[in-house]
C-alpha cells in the first residue's frame, strides 16, 4: 500500500528494492531498540533514551523540517 501511495514505478526490480530497504529499516530500528534495552539499566530509561533518538532521527530525516517558503515579490 505504501509503495502505491508514493507513486513509484510499477516494476519488479523497483518493488523488490523498496521491500528490501523497508526490511532493513525495520530491522535497524528493532536492533536499535534491543541495544538500547541491553545497555541501559532498566526499560524505563531505555524508553526515554530511545524516544529522544527517534525524535532526532525523524527531525533530521526530513519529515518534520519542511521546505522554506519563498514569497514572490510583485
Amino acid at each position: 500500500m505504501v509503495y502505491a501511495m508514493m507513486g513509484f514505478p510499477w516494476t519488479a526490480a523497483m518493488f523488490l528494492w523498496f521491500t528490501y530497504f523497508m526490511f532493513c529499516a525495520f530491522l535497524f530500528f528493532t536492533y536499535y531498540g534491543m541495544m538500547c534495552v541491553a545497555v541501559t539499566p532498566s526499560h524505563h530509561v531505555s524508553a526515554i533514551i530511545s524516544s529522544a533518538f527517534y525524535a532526532l532521527w525523524n527531525l533530521f530525516s526530513g519529515f518534520i523540517i519542511t521546505f522554506p517558503v519563498r514569497f514572490k515579490v510583485l
